[in-house]
């Protein structure tokens, strides 16, 4: 059986466990991630588990709208219930990365840094400029209500195939953590992911002919320059990077989208 195939054999087993990871809606793997099989094996499907997650998100925002909401009140509502569905596990990531990276003069220090749960001032400015962002180009792309709520659905499946991305280009950083239980996806994969994102790069060149392909490069740009710095100054992935990785992506995505609304 080709790769391609097995992947599609396994899409609803290899959907539930990224859903069970990503999530806090009330899904539990079958079988659970272990050393026998990580989350790497089934992570290729990232994307279409955005997709998913986003739907609520989008019911919200067109929900708001359609009942007088401002456009911003409709994004901020909209990506706060996306935060609460994901627990802020992209947004720790962001915030642990932040602190690493700004605060840590050697690779060591960022680590720990990174491993260190309370929230510095890196962290704090990351979390407040990539949401205040995010909620105005999404309240600006809303003036279409249809085109916000597509928008929330195709940059959630982008941002996290982009994350994909970061995770199969660098090794691991460190033997413990997160990124060391769920393993390191082997970069074969990363074709089902792409494919699994085509219908997101499709509707977004529909909706925004020329600002969605330019939105695409420059977000594509953005995470690997910053998998570029990941690599110089921690030697590779962590959990942390990856849910950062996410963050930069669909904060790019979002604002140059809102550039052709």
């Amino acid at each position: 059986m080709s790769s391609l195939a097995q992947h599609f054999t396994r899409l609803p087993q290899d959907l539930r466990a990224c859903l069970a990871f990503l999530s806090r809606l009330p899904i539990r793997a079958k079988p659970e991630p272990s050393e026998e099989r990580p989350l790497s094996v089934s992570a290729a499907c990232l994307p279409l588990a955005g997709m998913l997650i986003a739907l609520t998100p989008a019911v919200v925002l067109s929900l708001i709208i359609s009942f007088g909401g401002s456009t911003v009140l409709a994004a901020a509502v909209a990506l706060g219930s996306m935060a609460l569905i994901t627990g802020g596990l992209h947004e720790d990531g962001l915030g642990d990365t932040a602190d690493g990276f700004g605060g840590g003069k050697t690779r060591e220090q960022r680590l720990e840094i990174m491993h260190d749960s309370r929230i510095g001032t890196y962290a704090l400015l990351a979390l407040l400029f990539t949401v205040i962002i995010k909620v105005v180009a999404l309240g600006e792309i809303s003036q279409s209500v249809g085109v916000g709520a597509f928008s929330i659905i195709c940059v959630a499946a982008l941002s996290r195939a982009l994350a994909y991305t970061h995770w199969t280009s660098l090794p691991p950083a460190r033997t413990d953590g997160v990124a060391s239980w769920a393993g390191w996806p082997k970069t074969k994969d990363l074709g089902f992911a792409v494919l699994l994102s085509v219908p997101a790069i499709l509707i977004l060149i529909v909706m925004f002919p020329f600002t969605g392909i330019l939105a695409i490069i420059l977000a594509t740009l953005g995470v690997f320059t910053f998998s570029g710095m990941a690599r110089r100054l921690i030697g590779g992935h962590t959990g942390d990077t990856i849910g950062a990785s996410e963050q930069i992506a669909a904060t790019i995505l979002f604002a140059t989208l809102a550039l052709g609304a």
